[in-house]
């Protein structure tokens, strides 16, 4: 992936990893570290990066306990990519500083240059459950958490982080290829894409983004004259389908997922799209039924899969079958309260009194949880809780 450039968040990542002032305000801290090592590392500004890492490593040989030490030691040694021995740093810097967000940011996007994509996503979640007071970092937090996502195949969450990103005037080709590879539900990392694709990429990207400001005339305009241009390309029609169902265009939606699974004949999600539509916005059970039957085949594994199928098939009065399909969608997403809600319906409709009550309570505890987490105080948190929820697709409301 390549380095974020300075368009993106007002500074380039090696700029970034050199922050101007941290040690001028280290002195304020619990023990002042040797002076003459706080000004061989003010040489860092002039880009002598070995003789500031050496001044750091003395200056906190004395006091281990230095953290703003540490911060800038990591961010040196980044920059110089050695992501290593920054891993160190940031390591010890967030046992120093637990409850500071910049840190376990800091130690995210470490983890995310060396390839860790995992823990670099749990670190980066854990640093929205705290105040982010540095902007830069809160940006690159967004676009690193979400680079993730694509190549995690989560692009709902990936898209709902970058349009916190666009939301703040970010405007920058990297954020428009990210944009269009979520929107296309490519699976990789930004920069990673074969060359040919990232210019598509870009090109829907930028107009996904611009249709938030523009009329649907416009919009739809935008979408078909793309589809025209690349009438065969993967993920295009299901982007311009999703567009169409959040404007509750459910007719022409189904139609263009119709259109899409013509391109990608054994997409499973893209079934679940226009069974959702059928069953919930247009009543058509009946006709939603197979589709949701051939997704759940498809992608066994997918819990909106064995959402969708329980719903349609608890409509349509086949409520042990919902049952089965229900508790399987509940195994594969525990912590989502709409299935939860359906399941205790079920149960309900079934007269399956023990298994209603023990649902009850279940569903009692998650909701009590998501409270908590919207109660934290923490704007990051607050959040959070709005978009990390596990929900079935989007055109799919309870």
């Amino acid at each position: 992936m390549r380095p974020l450039q300075c368009r993106l968040v007002s500074v380039s990542l090696a700029a970034w990893l050199l922050i101007p002032g941290l040690s001028a305000n280290a002195a304020t801290q619990t023990r002042e570290p040797d002076t003459e090592a706080l000004a061989k590392a003010a040489a860092k500004a002039a880009g002598q990066f070995q003789p500031a890492i050496e001044a750091y490593r003395r200056a906190l040989a004395q006091n281990p306990a230095w953290w703003q030490g540490w911060e800038s030691l990591g961010m040196l040694l980044a920059d110089r990519g050695e992501y290593a021995q920054a891993h160190e740093a940031f390591e010890t810097l967030v046992k120093l500083q637990p409850k500071r967000g910049d840190a376990w940011v800091l130690l995210g996007i470490c983890e995310f240059r060396l390839g860790q994509y995992d823990p670099a996503v749990g670190h980066l979640e854990k640093a929205r459950t705290f105040d982010i007071t540095d902007k830069v970092l809160l940006r690159l937090l967004y676009y690193y958490s979400a680079a993730i996502m694509i190549l995690r195949g989560d692009f709902d969450t990936a898209q709902v982080r970058l349009l916190l990103l666009s939301r703040e005037g970010v405007t920058s080709d990297e954020l428009m290829e990210a944009y269009g590879l979520a929107a296309l539900r490519i699976p990789t990392l930004p920069g990673q894409e074969p060359p040919a694709m990232r210019g598509v990429a870009l090109e829907v990207g930028r107009l996904v983004t611009r249709s938030r400001h523009m009329t649907v005339e416009e919009s739809r305009e935008g979408f078909e004259k793309l589809i025209a241009k690349y009438p065969n390309l993967a993920g295009l029609q299901y982007a311009y389908g999703k567009y169409l169902a959040s404007h509750t265009l459910f007719r022409e939606a189904c139609e263009a997922f119709k259109a899409e699974l013509r391109n990608s004949p054994r997409d499973a999600t893209t079934r679940l799209q226009i069974a959702a539509i059928q069953s919930q916005q247009l009543n058509q059970p009946k006709e939603a039924l197979p589709l949701a039957e051939e997704a759940a085949q498809l992608a066994p594994g997918l819990f909106a899969g064995h959402f969708v199928l329980g719903r349609i098939l608890l409509k349509l009065g086949e409520t042990d079958r919902a049952v089965t399909e229900l508790e399987t969608a509940a195994k594969l997403a525990p912590d989502s309260v709409m299935i939860h809600h359906v399941l205790l319906t079920a149960y309900n409709k079934a007269n399956r009194r023990e298994d209603a009550a023990r649902e009850q309570e279940a569903l009692r505890r998650l909701q009590e949880f998501e409270a908590k987490l919207k109660g934290q105080g923490s704007e990051n948190s607050a959040k959070g809780a709005a978009e990390g929820g596990q929900n079935p697709p989007a055109s799919t409301p309870p």
